[in-house]
């Protein structure tokens, strides 16, 4: 009799849409929303809450203890303020039961306090295996002042602001994420971690070009339009040949131009302020003051961690941002940016493994420090550089100074294929490539290199194509491996295939460039000093070298115009 009375008294006050505790039944309990007539639904003790039912209002969670919602296909809208409030709790769980699909929506106003459409002043942890959408008219889909931990579920988020914002950490174990937003898809105050699950971020807000301080227009020569001083040869595309081994004149003369212009950049470098990174150089030149929002994919605060699962993401600004350290255990990336970048550290990058597919604007990879890369298979497609250390592709280069240790690009290992209309790898420092793979479809503009380096170029181990124009050359002659370096007599098409074999007839090196070239820097231990070696383009011969010590140039090598473009040894030349 005590139990069906009590039966009755619960039923009794799921219809008046009283407040309905775990505490005041003894056991967990289940709300139908579509009963309760009040605009706000309180819950002011811990406990596990079954929500079920249609319902326009807010669930407003105040209560010191934890609180877990297990969502049994609900619809919540609130048109003035967030659909749930984690107003006080140690921990808001919300959960998605199985087989079930719930929906929460917020309005363009509030008139209540909150931040997003599912906002909690603690920490957040979703989890289940049922589908959650969150449509966020307000400003972000969800957000807590604290963390927010995903665990589980099927989360659909479309928000005006943030897909997902913390405070502090974001952690995604497993789960399946998709989210657009007309800002950051997922901001951490502190750092991200990613750990499994999968994420599809398409970022849709407006975004500035490129962001980076760049006195020197991007570090390119203007080709097109007038020069800045003297009179420019004109190089229609390819290098022009130089017989008995001189320079021209009218490239001696363009030479000391681009001497006397690093140095006036040099001091706009040092004494000028990066723009902000939402600024564009021409806007920070002509002093406009257009500002965006932040519309990355993945933004930190802190560091960003990624060790595994499946990364999608579209963005009209950078793509993953930190202003710390990124680091790439493992996991698939495919990144998109149609204005910004790839990757961007404000500290150093790892890449220890992973499988990586970057199409960006501007660099693919970039590091403020030293990009690190130890594994990994990374395919980059760039309008700018490819990997970038030390800041954009114009930026002032380190020279033979310290600091040149605190800009680097170091590749241990993995496999690396660059296609980029800018440099293929800039340092601002250093260069070093002491293993894996790495083959470049450097620019077939005269204007940047396949390799470029600010101090110190090596390469000590793995083998290495870079094919470029050969007007910017550098091809890291320091390194204890044995290096060619190539320039054609003729600029080679697209498409073109070109192999290098040894005396045998066995292939050491091999690549289908993807667009014009002239120069090709190959270096693999295959290299033996005193042996001879053929290299062919489309099956024809169009090289044949000798191998001496350290670097073998063939043709116009090392002659281009501009910074660091290195200079070979006469008596290492093969013709």
């Amino acid at each position: 009799m005590k139990r069906k009375i009590a039966l009755i008294i619960t039923a009794a006050l799921l219809i008046t849409g009283c407040n309905i505790t775990s505490a005041d039944t003894g056991t967990a309990v289940r709300v139908d929303l579509s009963g309760v007539k009040e605009s706000t639904y309180n819950i002011t003790k811990g406990g596990t809450y079954t929500l079920t039912g249609s319902y326009k209002g807010m669930i407003n969670v105040d209560t010191k203890d934890s609180v877990k919602l297990v969502l049994d296909n609900v619809n919540i809208e609130n048109g003035t303020g967030p659909a749930i409030y984690g107003e006080d709790c140690s921990k808001l769980i919300i959960e998605t039961a199985e087989g079930t699909e719930n929906t929460f929506a917020d309005g363009s106003e509030y008139t209540s306090d909150g931040k997003g459409c599912i906002f909690s002043n603690d920490d957040i942890v979703l989890q289940g295996s049922g589908v959650l959408n969150v449509n966020g008219a307000y400003d972000h889909g969800i957000i807590s002042d604290d963390g927010v931990e995903i665990e589980g579920g099927s989360i659909n988020i479309n928000s005006v602001g943030d897909g997902i914002h913390a405070n502090n950490d974001i952690t995604l174990k497993n789960g399946n994420m998709t989210v657009t937003s007309k800002q950051d898809g997922m901001q951490a105050e502190k750092n991200v971690n990613i750990e499994g699950g999968s994420i599809k971020i398409t970022a849709v807000g407006e975004a500035a070009e490129s962001t980076d301080n760049d006195p020197m227009d991007r570090g390119r020569m203007p080709f097109d339009g007038e020069r800045p001083m003297g009179e420019r040869p004109q190089m229609n595309g390819q290098m022009p040949k130089m017989p008995n081994g001189e320079m021209p004149e009218e490239f001696r003369e363009h030479r000391k131009d681009m001497a006397a212009m690093n140095e006036a950049a040099a001091e706009i470098t040092t004494s000028a302020k990066e723009p902000k990174e939402n600024t564009t150089l021409s806007e920070a030149q002509t002093e406009t003051t257009t500002e965006y929002p932040s519309s990355k994919g993945i933004k930190a605060d802190g560091d960003i961690t990624i060790k595994g699962g499946s990364i999608d993401i579209s963005s009209n600004d950078h793509c993953i941002k930190s202003a710390n350290i990124t680091t790439v255990e493992n996991g698939s990336l495919v990144l998109g940016s149609s204005k910004g970048k790839g990757i961007k550290a404000e500290g150093d990058l790892f890449i220890n493994g992973g499988d990586m597919t970057i199409t960006a604007k501007d660099e693919g990879l970039e590091s403020k420090a030293i990009a690190t890369i130890n594994g990994g298979s990374i395919n980059i497609k760039s309008e700018d550089d490819g990997i970038n250390a030390g800041g954009g592709s114009g930026s002032m280069k380190m020279g033979n100074v310290e600091d040149a240790d605190e800009h680097q690009v170091i590749i241990n290992g993995g496999s690396v294929h660059i296609d980029a209309e800018g440099d293929g790898i800039d340092s601002n420092g250093n260069l070093s490539i002491n293993g894996g793979t790495v083959n470049i479809d450097g620019p077939s503009n005269m204007g940047n290199g396949a390799l470029d380096y600010g101090a110190k170029g090596s390469i000590n181990g793995g083998n290495v194509i870079a094919l470029g124009s050969a007007g910017m050359v550098q091809c890291a002659e320091e390194g204890k491996q044995n290096v060619f370096n190539i320039t054609f007599d003729e600029t080679q098409a697209a498409k073109t295939t070109v192999e290098v074999k040894d005396s045998k007839g066995n292939t050491i090196g091999n690549i289908v460039s993807a667009k014009q070239f002239q120069n090709m820097v190959f270096s693999s231990d295959n290299i033996k000093v005193g042996e001879a070696y053929t290299v062919y383009t489309n099956g024809s011969a169009a090289a044949k070298i000798t191998a001496v010590k350290g670097v073998t140039s063939y043709g116009n090598s090392g002659k281009g115009f501009g910074r660091g473009g290195s200079r070979p040894n006469m008596d290492n030349m093969a013709k």
